[in-house]
């Protein structure tokens, strides 16, 4: 068999498989693990500790829905409408939400590690003390989002619109937040050793007591930004100066 006939065989089968996947969408059936809902309403529906792992949930309309202590580990929910939905203390552990909508939505104590969340909306989300550890959210919108005491562990952040987002006390040791935006972010307290924050834009940025210890912020523009107590040891700085150890508050 040729390789062109090879590759003309995979790309069929891909489609057919796809089609199949949506002629099988049953809007009225109970949530289970690997339930096919794709595309269905369920706006406001209570789906509390519903357990929907593996679930196809891709453009599923969970506006304003309570997912709460859901079970949602590997679902695909990507492109989804989960604006204003309840999703506290969910497991989202490796799910898919890809261009997804949750703006509004309130995922305190989420544990959401490995979660993709590339160019979704979030803003004005509650993501106090979830967990997004590894998590990828390249280019994803977390503007007047709170992440308080979140863990952001070896997160993905390049690119993020994360102005006036609340980073207070959260743990972001060794993120990438690369070429993000960071105008009036608070990282009050926060751990971001290690952490790359080149290239971004600071303006009106807050690190007071924030650990910014062998932190990057190589070419950041800065405009305006508050490092009182910030632990600055071995940071490289925006002028790609090398911050002495012991320095705090100000880059020796």
């Amino acid at each position: 068999m040729s390789k062109r006939t090879t590759t003309l065989h995979a790309a069929l089968l891909s489609l057919l498989l796809l089609l199949a996947s949506a002629a099988q969408a049953d809007c009225s059936s109970p949530a289970a693990p690997k339930v096919n809902w794709k595309g269905c309403d369920k706006q406001n529906a209570d789906l509390s500790g519903a357990d929907l792992r593996g679930a196809i949930l891709d453009k599923v309309n969970f506006n304003g829905a309570n997912l709460s202590q859901a079970n949602l580990r590997d679902a695909y929910l990507g492109q989804a409408d989960l604006r204003n939905a309840n999703l506290s203390q969910a497991t989202l552990i490796d799910a898919y939400l890809v261009a997804s909508d949750l703006s509004g939505a309130n995922l305190t104590k989420a544990a959401a590690k490995g979660v993709r969340l590339e160019r979704a909306r979030l803003e004005k989300s509650n993501l106090t003390q979830a967990d997004l550890t590894q998590a990828n959210l390249y280019d994803a919108k977390l503007r007047l989002a709170n992440l308080i005491s979140a863990k952001l562990i070896e997160t993905k952040l390049q690119q993020a619109d994360l102005a006036q987002t609340d980073f207070t006390n959260a743990d972001l040791t060794r993120a990438d937040l690369t070429r993000a935006n960071l105008e009036n972010t608070l990282f009050k307290g926060a751990n971001l050793e290690r952490a790359k924050l080149e290239r971004t834009m600071m303006n009106g940025t807050d690190f007071t007591n924030a650990n910014l210890s062998s932190a990057s912020l190589a070419a950041a523009e800065v405009i305006n930004i508050t490092i009182t107590g910030a632990r600055l040891d071995y940071t490289t700085w925006y002028d790609r100066r090398r911050c002495r150890s012991g320095s705090v508050g100000e880059c020796q």
